[in-house]
């Protein structure tokens, strides 16, 4: 009893630690093409088996029993053998042949899918050239069949002088004839090379891959406007053609090639070149279909490895629940349609401005993608005035110029990691503006001058640039839309006018408005009253003059201050009588008394200044006759003031006295 416990403990403890492993793991959406490998870890390990989704075991793959007669019937039994001696060549019936999927039985070489691969590059559309006209070991094939996408391969081991670019030149034809047709160009190599994609007469292409072991983000140099999108994909499974003599997996890389972008069109490698044309001509004749049946099969590749293979699904049936059975556990993976994401837009659109509108786009696919926008590269923030609607089209409330630009459509299915994005020139156009309403009431027409009455129902926001243009006989007038009066001035007076007016924009110029008819008033002749100087009593003259009559009207004005009359003369129009009226009126007297006395007041100071200064005179010369007349006259009199000299004192004070 213990050890049968000890025995089922052991087996629980084995299950425990052993398992079923997948890769890739969880659910797998596929369109044609998947490989997955199933490893028992137990640690007896079994070679696990493949369940199909129908509950029957898949088969291991089984080569063609048929001899094939390759190189002269070359003998497997042979030492030495072309192809013998590589690890895919086995030995159907006596002779040499290779036995996996998609090689051929006797190059060995890729044979998928209509493209057969051979050694040599006759009558191929891709060339490489190398430093020193070295000739060139090429291995490349062409498919005729029909798909919406080229799928165009260019393969090398490695570069030369590498960082030294390796110049790709891509010369695209008859692109106006397929213009949905995609191109997408796979550049593969098994070390890392550094590249240099260059195409001609400003093409497009719509994809560049790079498939390698070694991935460097500054190993490509591209016009990144001629490309629409770069892939870098990684764990992407990669051959250089002869994997006999250069290892990789070719068949596995075109699988994965047709499943992700598309059907093979041309697949051409080399060992190493300098420099690679390739000349791709969108109308060349490829009516061929994929007509391949569904291909199921398994391979063991380890004792405990095997791998399943599902090649061109084309049944419901295919798809479902496949499950790896190991020795003691299995593991199961869900299979699931994958339909590719096709984004249709047109490659132009015009919006009206300040309307709504809708940017067409029509994203489809199996599992079903996301949308979303963008605008000049920058993600839309969907909402407010943006909506994305049913099946990916976007709607916008109210167009703007800010939305004059490239929007691009985006679908991103979550599931495959797969994305695709087409882009969309938007061009806004504008409205012709409506035709304004002009009215002219009979208070706003004078001699010179009328206002004009606009009434429109053109909102500013909607026509850029609205104005109006006012047309009047042989004349123009431009008025800016927030004048909805505007003034027509310097007209004639007496005249006949017909107006109308036109509303203008970005848009264009609206048709003519309503015409108005109106006649200018009469002239009126004033001549300006000539002022006079009220000192001088200069007289004030105002005629006025009846245009239509030629009647006069005369007003003269005197001088009140200087008694001067007034006079106004007054013709009566129906009669032709004159009324003269005069008017007198005296002076103020007050003012003159007071002019009188301010008057003598500056006399009398005038005056007084004067009698001043006469005094002051007469005062110098009666002092200069006193002085001495001679030399001796004035001995005599130094004697006399020494004798005398109170005396003199005596005078000198009478005399001032005197004076």
């Amino acid at each position: 009893m213990y050890v049968q416990a000890l025995l089922l403990l052991a087996i629980e403890i084995e299950c425990i630690f052993s398992s079923v492993v997948l890769k890739p793991t969880g659910n797998q959406y596929v369109k044609s093409n998947l490989q997955l490998t199933c490893t028992d870890e137990s640690v007896d390990y079994t070679q696990p088996e493949w369940i199909s989704p129908s509950s029957n075991k898949i088969d291991t793959f089984q080569p063609s029993e048929e001899g094939a007669n390759c190189d002269n019937a070359e003998s497997c039994n042979a030492e030495f053998g072309r192809y013998c001696q590589n690890s895919f060549a086995s030995c159907v019936n006596g002779f040499c042949a290779c036995q996996q999927f998609g090689i051929d039985p006797c190059s060995c070489l890729a044979s998928l899918n209509d493209c057969h691969m051979i050694r040599g590059n006759s009558e191929n559309i891709t060339t490489a050239t190398l430093v020193g006209n070295d000739p060139l070991q090429y291995t490349s094939c062409e498919s005729n069949i029909a798909t919406d996408t080229e799928v165009h391969v260019i393969a090398m081991v490695y570069g030369i002088q590498s960082p030294v670019y390796t110049n790709v030149n891509v010369n695209i034809l008859n692109r106006n004839m397929n213009t949905d047709k995609e191109v997408v160009l796979v550049l593969v190599s098994d070390r890392l090379v550094f590249w240099e994609v260059n195409i001609q007469n400003n093409e497009t292409v719509d994809r560049l891959v790079q498939l390698s072991s070694y991935q460097d983000e500054d190993n490509l140099k591209v016009d990144h406007r001629q490309v629409n999108a770069i892939d870098k994909p990684k764990d992407a499974p990669y051959g250089i053609g002869d994997d006999a003599i250069h290892g990789g997996k070719t068949v596995d890389m075109m699988l994965y090639l047709e499943e992700n972008y598309g059907h093979v069109s041309s697949f051409t490698a080399t060992e190493t070149a300098n420099s690679w044309n390739i000349t791709i001509d969108l109308a060349r004749n490829t009516m061929m279909q994929n007509t391949n049946p569904t291909v199921v099969f398994t391979e063991n590749l380890q004792p405990w490895q095997t791998k399943l293979t599902l090649a061109w699904l084309q049944n419901d049936e295919d798809y479902g629940t496949y499950t790896c059975r190991g020795k003691h556990s299995q593991n199961n993976l869900q299979i699931l349609k994958r339909e590719p994401i096709v984004v249709q837009v047109p490659h132009k659109q015009n919006l009206t401005f300040y309307e709504g509108g809708v940017i067409r786009c029509d994203v489809t696919g199996l599992p079903k993608p996301k949308v979303s926008w963008l605008f000049d590269g920058n993600f839309l923030n969907v909402s407010g005035q943006y909506d994305i609607l049913e099946g990916g089209s976007l709607s916008i409330s109210k167009v703007t110029i800010h939305e004059d630009g490239t929007f691009e459509c985006r679908g991103d299915q979550v599931e495959t990691g797969d994305t695709r994005a087409e882009s969309i020139k938007v061009i806004i156009i504008h409205s012709v503006p409506e035709p304004p309403v002009i009215r002219i009431p009979e208070e706003d027409v004078g001699s010179y001058i009328a206002k004009i009455h606009i009434n429109s129902t053109n909102a500013v926001e909607k026509f850029m640039g609205l104005h109006y243009i006012i047309y009047y006989n042989d004349q123009n007038l431009t008025t800016s839309s927030d004048n909805s009066v505007p003034e027509l001035l310097s007209l004639t007076p007496s005249t006949l006018y017909d107006v109308h007016a036109v509303a203008v924009s970005m848009g264009g110029t609206s048709q003519e408005s309503n015409h108005i008819k109106f006649t200018t008033k009469v002239e009126i002749t004033t001549m300006q009253p000539t002022p006079r100087d009220i000192a001088t009593s200069d007289v004030t003259v105002m005629m006025l003059r009846d245009v239509a009559t030629s009647d006069v009207t005369m007003m003269m004005l005197r001088d009140v201050a200087t008694s001067d009359v007034t006079v106004m003369m007054l013709r009566d129009v129906a009669t032709s009588d004159v009324t003269v009226t005069e008017q007198v009126t005296e002076k103020p007297r007050s003012s003159s008394k007071k002019g009188i006395i301010a008057g003598c007041s500056i006399g009398a100071f005038i005056v007084f200044v004067l009698f001043i200064i006469f005094i002051i005179f007469i005062y110098q010369i009666l002092r200069s006759r006193q002085k001495p007349d001679s030399i001796g006259d004035k001995h005599q009199v130094n004697e006399l003031a020494e004798t005398e000299p109170l005396a003199q004192d005596k005078e000198c004070n009478t005399k001032t006295d005197a004076v």
